[in-house]
């Protein structure tokens, strides 16, 4: 115990004073007669014994009321176990990151941390602050009471290391003792390490949800799509028990197009199959509806109205109209050139490319395709009876597809179909064992791939690897009737839906995307992308007839968005967080020399209330004072 005015403790030999009064006051008796003598002396003892016992009594009181007031005004008082803690910097981390939507015992995680910061934070101390996306230095608790309510969440959450270093650009006295006060959900994606550097001293105050149940929307894609009819894939998954089936529906707009269920019973991991019938969907949305985490409830997605699709046939000699008439509008834009008159503008703005028996491929050729090739432009390759098997092999090594080996000039019958091939998949309602083969006189051998087509000798009549399928013989009608088979137009066909650029349905943001738009842009107009509440111009520039935009630096909320030129929408785009907040899995280090864990934000504060102030003793001392006061006037009084 130590005293703030020592000095006055000199007042203690005031004490002497009443002891002494106490013991010179002696009180005199008057002797009377009295006629039994015996009997008077007994009672004169026992007044005088009563009489020294209240004297003591009082003296008692009044020394240690005197003692207790004295004391009392040299302001006693325990010193602070860590008087330091006060003065020592602080930081303070705040985590944003959508996990923090989960919901605790005093509601969400998020609104509950920042409640319970703004009720703790010193009034007299400044602080700084920051969260995954935002810094706020030299703040008070005023300014911070400000700052705290309108924090909104993040979509791209950093992981310790990061937020390590974004700290230590936050402490300005390199040799002064520094708090690292750490208030997170802690989720493992946060990438805490079991032991810690000792360069902070880290205050973890943990915030955890009640339940770790939780549906995600994982993502999504397109299984397939023919012209007016599109076969979307969703993917969900869950942490927890979910007994019950779970709803999923799909959205244009406000309306709802198509609406499913999905049970979680035997899997974490489900798929949702959703069929519509749209051209086109500039607002989709996929809905789910779950307690815990909300941004993960809904998937923004596009649906662009597809272009139709360019196909360039190269030719020599052979007739190549019946490709075009199966290739036509107004699904496909089909064009034929010979090989001498090929324009080579055209050529590059193809979506699909056939190679109508050519006796060999030139080196300028080669070099073109491979590069479209390389953009993930399909390509079909119909070999010509007297094609150079050098030329076509070099050109086939450059793309990593099958080759050709040797000429059969036999009769062969085209009898085996791969039905589970996605190029045959929905052509017929069952396999078909019998029916009228086509043939072929002279025909080239398919080293590798992947059989679509067989002859009876189950070499490949067509093969497929990598985007080049390869016809093993010509198809003009002296080597070959397949062109009159049924099974031509729905193979040629289906190739042809390949040239169906399978578009993003979305974005992910925070992450640098090189997004082609096509529109023939001027050099003085910009592209704009709006939404209902933003409307920003990104980073841009133009190619030809196609405008690129960048996300690169761009943190884009989650949402549909509409790609405006001239104030006419010419695309739709759609963006998604990341569904990495989605897995509620954690991890909390242990205390350790350099770490505390505290229960919540309140015991923290609580702590560090108690560890930097000194405990005041001077009020227990004025009530021993008065207690005494009171005895003795009791003893005054009552004690005879």
């Amino acid at each position: 115990m130590e005293f703030k005015q020592p000095e006055l403790l000199y007042a203690l030999f005031l004490l002497l004073i009443p002891l002494a009064v106490h013991l010179f006051q002696l009180r005199q008796f008057q002797k009377e007669d009295f006629t039994n003598v015996k009997f008077l002396k007994k009672v004169i003892r026992q007044t005088r014994k009563s009489s020294q016992l209240k004297k003591w009594l009082v003296l008692t009181c009044r020394t240690l009321l005197l003692t207790f007031l004295i004391l009392a005004f040299a302001q006693p008082y325990f010193p602070a176990k860590n008087p330091k803690t006060s003065s020592r910097e602080k930081v303070i981390f705040l985590d944003n990151s959508y996990s923090m939507q989960a919901g605790g015992k005093d509601g969400e995680l998020f609104t509950a941390a920042i409640r319970d910061l703004i009720k703790n934070l010193p009034e007299e101390q400044e602080l700084d602050l920051f969260t995954h996306n935002e810094e706020f230095k030299n703040l008070s608790s005023s300014n911070l009471n400000t700052t705290l309510q309108n924090l909104e969440f993040t979509q791209k959450p950093l992981d310790f290391n990061t937020l390590k270093l974004k700290a230590s650009q936050l402490f300005k006295d390199s040799t002064q003792e520094k708090d690292f006060i750490f208030i997170s959900d802690f989720q493992k994606n946060l990438g805490i390490n079991k032991s810690l550097d000792t360069s902070y001293t880290y205050h973890f105050i943990p915030v955890f949800p009640e339940s770790t149940e939780n549906i995600s929307i994982d993502s999504m894609y397109i299984k397939h799509r023919e012209v007016n009819e599109i076969d979307f894939r969703v993917l969900l998954s869950s942490t927890g028990n979910f007994n019950s089936p779970q709803s999923v529906s799909l959205f244009s707009g406000e309306d709802l197009l198509a609406k499913t269920s999905v049970n979680f019973q035997k899997a974490d991991t489900v798929t949702a199959n959703f069929k519509v019938n749209q051209v086109e969907i500039p607002n989709g949305v996929i809905k789910i509806e779950d307690a815990s985490l909300d941004y993960d409830n809904s998937l923004f997605f596009s649906l662009n109205k597809p272009k139709p699709p360019k196909v360039v046939i190269i030719t020599e000699n052979a007739e190549a109209t019946f490709l075009r008439r199966i290739l036509s509008g107004p699904e496909f834009i089909t064009e034929i050139f010979k090989k001498d008159q090929l324009d080579f503008n055209k050529l590059n703005t193809a979506d699909l490319i056939i190679l109508n028996e050519l006796e060999s491929i030139s080196g300028p050729l080669q070099t073109n395709l491979t590069n479209l090739h390389g953009n993930a432009v399909p390509l079909v390759v119909i070999p010509s009876t007297n094609s150079n098997l050098n030329s076509y092999n070099s050109f086939l090594n450059r793309l990593n597809a099958p080759q050709y080996s040797e000429v059969k000039t036999r009769e062969a019958l085209i009898t085996e179909l791969a039905f589970d091939h996605p190029l045959l998949q929905g052509v017929f309602q069952e396999k078909v064992e019998n029916f009228d083969y086509p043939k072929v006189q002279t025909y080239h051998k398919v080293q590798n791939g992947n059989k679509i087509i067989s002859f009876q000798d189950n070499s490949g009549f067509l093969v497929e690897e990598n985007e080049v399928f390869l016809f093993a013989a010509a198809l003009n009608e002296k080597n070959s009737n397949f062109r009159n088979s049924p099974l031509i137009v729905p193979v040629i066909y289906n190739i042809g839906l390949k040239a169906f650029k399978s578009p993003n349905l979305y974005y992910e943001t925070g992450k640098n995307e090189k997004i082609r738009i096509p529109i023939d842009a001027q050099k003085d107009k910009v592209v704009h992308v709006i939404s209902e509440n933003i409307d920003f111009i990104p980073k841009q520039r133009s190619l030809g007839n196609t405008v690129v935009i960048s996300t690169d630096l761009l943190e884009v909320p989650s949402g549909n968005y509409t790609v405006e030129y001239n104030k006419n929408p010419k695309a739709y785009l759609s963006f998604n967080a990341l569904r990495n907040e989605s897995d509620l899995e954690y991890f909390l280090p242990e205390n350790a020399k350099n770490i505390h864990i505290y229960q919540d934000i309140n015991t923290y504060f609580n702590e560090l209330k108690l560890a930097s102030q000194s405990n005041e003793l001077w009020k227990s001392f004025v009530i021993f004072a008065l207690i005494f006061l009171i005895i003795e006037m009791l003893l005054l009084k009552y004690l005879k």
